[in-house]
């Protein structure tokens, strides 16, 4: 009998494109090391699956070349799930795709399969906590059924519900193959959809109103002369907050995707409004030391939360996270703009046997054949296999050559992934962003200090427009030279500890160590997971010179 189901793979990314033409199948191939090659990772076409109206499946051999954006737009990557089971045969455990050969055998049929699909937007609902504010579609697929369905979205009929009845925001669509000879098994085909953002019937109005010249809240700028003796702090943080307004001008959306309800919460949620501002603003102006050069370039995430206090809560920083706009009184208010992207599961039962995957709507990859160098891979590897590492073995003896390729390959994600920046901008952006967090009283350097903790691409003396990323892309085009790496880490001392950054170390201000120029997603400096981490560190111990 079949002891167990399982869909696989377990996770799989759909990301977006306008083009109705899926993107074909590839991988990573060998470097591209031919004299006019780009010495990185190739793109390398495979078999491709396509699915018919009726779900039966026909493969299409690779191509000279994998297209990734046509004249409709960028092709969506469109995942496959496929069932698979363990059962008993003989006595013996076997496993496989799940057939219909495989069903009878077991006096099963396909009226016993079904599959659902769930997928929710709950973007906004997570700032809110309204449950109007929920965007959710689910579909259930019998399994004999092969007919393409549509994820549309839409919102709990309660309150005043952001998609409004009648009305939805396209998910994609998902279809169940039909069973062939050639492709016996079961399977699913997730859609995603073109990568819209939809807003409230009224942003017109209110984005045209955000174009008139606007001036700080009379009570408000009253109130700050009568606790600080002066407007200045008030025109300084009011001319800031109006200054997010500009990023609006020129931008407009079709009419068919300004459909949410205006009277919704999430197009009127607002993050700080003057209230909140005035009665921070004391304890804000004794933590910070200047409160206009806080309000130049880096993140701003600082700034809202100083005002806010450290025990508030703020959801996600930065506001960007958001479409947001200063409407004062209300200085960080939501436009109540949301996107298509969204997450759920990819479900299938078998009789009382159950499974589940997770799905998740992505944009597209601008880069694809640029890896980075932690991944949602690495992540993984580091939650199930972290102890691996940790073996005195593992970098050596019969070990040896897995772990001088596993560090050669992180080398090269670095190489790739510096060819993706602008580094000089980036760390003129992050040395501000330095400069604001050592803005804070008691902090253990001055800004200056913070900011020099960075390269200075002025202070360089070369001939070329952006002289920091040259120099970024040469040294890690060298680090990718295997023999010039082993001598380095086996000739510099201590150039593991001063040149690597430690996973959630106490220090949260941008340096140069490595993985350099990066923002973690707790909005700190990015770091190698704790197995990366370690692994690189035996590794280094192993290649140190006696």
């Amino acid at each position: 009998m079949i002891k167990h189901i399982w869909l696989y793979p377990p996770l799989a990314l759909a990301r977006v494109g306008s083009s109705p033409t899926p993107c074909e199948n590839f991988y990573w191939g060998p470097d591209d090391l031919t004299p006019a090659g780009t010495g990185r990772t190739r793109i390398m076409g495979a078999e491709t699956l396509e699915v018919a109206d009726d779900g039966t499946i026909t493969s299409r051999p690779p191509g000279a070349r994998v297209i990734f954006k046509d004249k409709e737009g960028f092709r969506p990557i469109c995942p496959f799930f496929e069932l698979h089971a363990a059962w008993e045969d003989k006595g013996r455990r076997r496993s496989g795709p799940v057939t219909r050969e495989l069903l009878r055998r077991f006096d099963l049929s396909e009226e016993e399969l079904k599959w659902q699909v769930t997928i929710a937007n709950l973007k906004a609902f997570h700032f809110t906590g309204t449950p109007g504010d929920r965007i959710e579609a689910s579909v259930e697929i019998p399994g004999t059924s092969y007919k393409c369905l549509a994820l549309n979205g839409s919102s709990p009929n309660v309150g005043e519900p952001l998609v409004p009845p009648g009305q939805s925001i396209s998910f994609g669509k998902v279809q169940a193959t039909q069973p062939t000879k050639k492709f016996p098994e079961f399977r699913l085909r997730f859609t995603p959809p073109h990568g819209k953002v939809y807003a409230p019937t009224n942003i017109a109005d209110r984005l045209n109103k955000l174009q008139q010249p606007q001036t700080a809240n009379e009570d408000f700028a009253t109130a700050v002369k009568e606790l600080v003796g002066g407007t200045a702090p008030a025109t300084v943080l009011n001319n800031f907050l109006l200054s997010i307004n500009e990023v609006w001008q020129g931008f407009t959306l079709p009419a068919a995707q300004c459909l949410l309800n205006p009277q919704a919460d999430w197009p009127n949620h607002n993050l700080i409004g003057a209230n909140e501002l005035l009665g921070s603003l004391p304890g804000f102006l004794a933590q910070f030391s200047d409160l206009e050069a806080l309000s130049g370039r880096g993140d701003r995430s600082e700034l809202i939360r100083a005002f806010l206090g450290p025990f508030a809560d703020v959801h996600n920083l930065p506001p960007s996270v958001f479409a947001f706009a200063a409407e004062p009184p209300n200085y960080v208010a939501s436009l109540g703009i949301v996107d298509d992207m969204a997450d759920g599961t990819v479900s299938v039962e078998l009789g009382e046997l159950k499974a589940m995957s997770r799905i998740v709507i992505a944009p597209p990859s601008f880069a694809p054949d640029r890896r980075l160098p932690v991944s949602i891979a690495d992540g993984l590897m580091d939650r199930m296999n972290r102890k691996q590492v940790r073996n005195p073995n593992w970098v050596s003896g019969s070990k040896q050559n897995t772990a001088d390729a596993e560090v050669r390959d992180l080398l090269d994600r670095a190489y790739e992934t510096v060819g993706l920046q602008n580094v000089d901008a980036v760390a003129d952006f992050f040395r501000q962003e330095n400069q604001h967090r050592a803005m804070r009283r008691g902090s253990s350097r001055t800004p200056e200090e913070a900011a020099d903790l960075l390269w200075d691409s002025s202070k360089l003396m070369s001939v070329e427009t952006l002289p920091l990323t040259e120099l970024a892309i040469e040294r890690h085009r060298r680090n990718t030279t295997g023999i010039f790496f082993e001598n380095f880490a086996r000739d510099t001392r201590d150039w593991f500890d001063r040149r690597m950054r430690i996973p959630a170390g106490p220090e949260h201000l941008y340096d140069k160590r490595m993985p350099g120029l990066m923002r973690g997603l707790d909005r700190y400096p990015l770091h190698l997971t704790r197995r990366q981490y370690e692994f690189l560190r035996a590794w280094s111990k192993r290649m140190r010179r006696p």
